[in-house]
Formats: C-alpha cells, structure tokens, sequence
C-alpha cells in the first residue's frame, strides 16, 4: 500500500479476521508470549477502488509496531511506520490509520485479495519509515523478495519479543474509475466503459447483457443472451455473441 492505499480474486464474500496460528502470509511462525497479543483489522471486509479506508490494530502491551501490505500483485510494501507517521512506538489499545490528518489511505489497482501484517515487538527494528519519494517503502516486487527482506530483520520466533497477526480484504472494480482492463475493441463494435489501464487479471471477461448494461467478471463469460469479450487462455482478449431464439427461460 501506498499513499493511496492499494488494498487489496474478485470474489464476495471474503471473512475477516486476525490469524491465530500457522505460517503467515510472510513466512513468521507466531509463537506464544504471555501477555503481549496483537491483531488487525479493516472497516469493512471489501473495499471499491476509489474508496477510503481505514485500517485498525490492537497490541495489549506498549510496543513497536509494523505493518506490511501484500499487494494482489505480489508487491510488498511497509505500511507503517511510514513518512508521515514515522515512529513505530504505540501504547497499549486500539489504533487507527490513517493515524494524521497529513495522509489518507485510497483504494487504488489492481483489485483482487489483499493481506496485511502486523508484527508488534518489544524492541524497535530496523525498517525505514520512507520517504517523501517512497513514503511506503517498497520491501520486494514479490512475495518471496518481501518475505525475505522481512524474515532478516524480525528476531527469530520464540525469543518473547515479537508477535505477529494477519487479516485480508478484498478490491472490488469500480466502472466510474475506467482502471478495469479493456479488449482491443477501439471503438469498433461494443465497448466496455473502461480504459485499459490496468493488465487483465486471469479469466476477465466483459458482458454486455440485452438491456445493454456492462458487467465485469472473473472467471469467464457467463450463460445467457449477450456480448461477452473475455481473455482467452492465450492472452488474447475474443469476442463471444449469444444469441437467443424462441423462449430463452
């Protein structure tokens, strides 16, 4: 996430909820400290690109918090601290960011699911809060390269310093934006009211339905009299007609 935050398959229905065990998204084993716990939240379990949001955390004991973003493309970047809210201590409670009014957290591309991390320790580790070029830090463009960035500096599991929690969040498109990826259709024939910003994610496709309203969904084009464009296994955006004769019940 960034300034403008970018949270994070276009599927409804996600729960929310803060990991109690198991690998977390980036690779730290949470083991059990007596008294000192930790979670995070959203507002809402999905957000619309173009909305804001805002994200909450709780630590039961004074602590040094960090908090990562997965991004659905695979990016990871260090939500906080960050260059406006540069120091990582927090007291005992519940929490909010956007923590100032000098920032706020805007759902922007790629939709899809996103994870967010927060491991709160008792002693400060060694993470650049940004700057005004990078406010949040980019800690790898991927998975693996974030994970490994992260797991040299947390202490190992076990040491009592550290624990660590994980939610995710769903992206929904937003039409009015025009971020959602766009066939090659320039004008010739239906077009969907999008721009082609943002690459296609696997199994787009764009459905025009009799009355003429567009849909966007994941996962191929859906039965029923109508226009669909959808991307193909090749990569390539086609055009699919239905045409209905007689009752179509």
């Amino acid at each position: 996430m960034r300034q403008w935050l970018v949270l994070v398959p276009l599927v409804l229905g996600v729960v929310l909820g803060t990991a109690q065990s198991g690998v977390s998204p980036l690779g730290i084993v949470p083991a059990p400290i007596p008294g000192f716990s930790v979670s995070i939240w959203t507002e809402r379990p999905q957000y619309t690109i173009g909305e804001e949001a805002k994200i909450f955390f709780y630590v039961s004991q004074p602590a040094y918090v960090y908090i990562f973003d997965i991004e659905p493309s695979g990016r990871v970047r260090q939500l906080f601290p960050n260059f406006w809210s540069p120091n990582p201590y927090v007291p005992a409670g519940v929490h909010t960011l956007p923590d100032r009014p000098t920032y706020r957290l805007e759902v922007t591309p790629p939709g899809g699911m996103e994870a967010l991390q927060i491991v709160a320790c008792t002693n400060p580790l060694g993470f650049s809060p940004g700057t005004p070029a990078e406010p949040y830090p980019l800690l790898g463009p991927d998975v693996d390269a974030g994970r490994a960035r992260v797991l040299g500096i947390v202490p190992e599991p076990g040491c009592g310093c550290c624990v660590t929690a994980w939610t995710t969040v769903q992206i929904l498109p937003s039409p009015g934006y025009g971020f959602w990826p766009c066939p090659p259709c320039f004008g010739i024939g239906p077009c969907p009211p999008c721009f082609g910003v943002t690459p296609a994610p696997p199994g787009a496709s764009w459905f025009c339905d009799p009355g003429g309203t567009w849909h966007f969904f994941i996962g191929g084009c859906p039965s029923g009299p109508g226009i669909c464009w959808y991307l193909g296994p090749d990569g390539r955006w086609q055009i699919k007609v239905n045409i209905c004769f007689g009752n179509c019940d």
